[in-house]
């Protein structure tokens, strides 16, 4: 599951403040040359006397430096929801210079400039303000969709589609919202509920404020949101593998093992295996005392029947049988 990490706002006011005035940013305006951005106020100021980047002294323009600065509308929306309370106290600020000086004049100037906007169409929120929200079922939605006439689409919404609404504190997660549906509706466990926002699914660790602020939704009514129903999916199963017991060898060491256990005793090998023949026994085919030493280590020259005797080359040579040294012959 994803974890979120909480972050200070204090981490980030390197990012967020102006270095001319120490402040958060106010109409954030940014250098073309450098990319160092103050307040529109400070670095209009600061050009009437200066050319040069106060930060790294990089020349903005030989003669009219104020061509070289843009207005960053995505820097100053990121300070607005990132400081609480900054966009609300600056609409404040302009509503009480302009009721004081009455005078005054904007040119050109929007509401925002006039302090006229309310935080609520800004589209701030914080974490304990209540958020009205709609959900309803994907598959009915997707059901009006196709439908041909425009006036049947709007014939059948209403109590067919099965929206609800909701007031929940922008704060909540996609996780907790899924979770309040599987209860409400008795979905069972082999069945996960997934919120999407349009044909889009949701994360679950996304808050309704993330929404808010990812997704094009003005808070001009409530937060659209729709839900579906899908089998969850299957862990698969590996097979375990056979036990001993079963009869079956896993592998080749496991079957020389037990071969080696069956046969403790020189009496239970094959014919194969050397043995220490008797000095009795005659020998088919041995080498004569010309030829070369025997290449098997642990099957020694048997001596010759003819001389009754031990051969030259078999003296003196330790021989073992099983791992286990037996004395030379005499």
């Amino acid at each position: 599951m994803h974890r979120t990490t909480r972050i200070k706002i204090t981490e980030l006011n390197p990012h967020l403040m102006c270095a001319l005035c120490g402040g958060y940013f106010i109409d954030a305006t940014t250098i073309v040359e450098c990319l160092h951005s103050f307040c529109k106020t400070c670095i209009v100021r600061y050009l009437e006397t200066n050319k040069y980047c106060p930060m790294c002294d990089v020349q903005v323009h030989k003669t009219r430096p104020l061509l070289s600065i843009r207005a960053d509308k995505t820097l100053q929306d990121i300070v607005y929801k990132l400081v609480p309370g900054l966009f609300k106290d600056e609409m404040k600020r302009r509503r009480d210079f302009y009721a004081a000086y009455p005078l005054t004049e904007v040119p050109n100037g929007s509401n925002e400039d006039r302090g006229e906007v309310l935080e609520q169409e800004k589209g701030a929120l914080s974490d304990d303000e209540i958020v009205s929200l709609s959900i309803e079922f994907y598959e009915t939605v997707r059901q009006l969709r196709s439908t041909s006439s425009p006036r049947d689409r709007e014939e059948k919404k209403g109590p067919l589609t099965g929206v609800r609404f909701l007031r929940c504190p922008a704060a909540m997660t996609v996780m907790h919202l899924a979770k309040f549906l599987r209860n409400k509706m008795d979905v069972p466990s082999k069945y996960k509920v997934e919120v999407l926002y349009e044909d889009e699914p949701l994360k679950e660790y996304y808050t309704l404020m993330d929404i808010a602020y990812i997704y094009p939704w003005r808070r001009n009514g409530p937060l659209p949101l729709k839900y579906r129903v899908q089998p969850a999916c299957k862990r698969l199963t590996l097979p375990t593998a056979p036990t001993p017991s079963e009869g079956t060898n896993t592998s080749g060491a496991s079957e020389c093992e037990s071969v080696s256990d069956k046969a403790p005793s020189p009496a239970t090998l094959p014919a194969t295996s050397s043995s220490l023949p008797s000095p009795a026994t005659p020998s088919h085919g041995s080498p004569s005392s010309h030829g070369p030493p025997a290449t098997h280590p642990t099957s020694p020259t048997p001596p010759s029947a003819a001389s009754g005797t031990p051969s030259s080359t078999s003296r003196g040579r330790k021989m073992t049988v099983n791992g286990a040294p037996v004395p030379p012959l005499t």
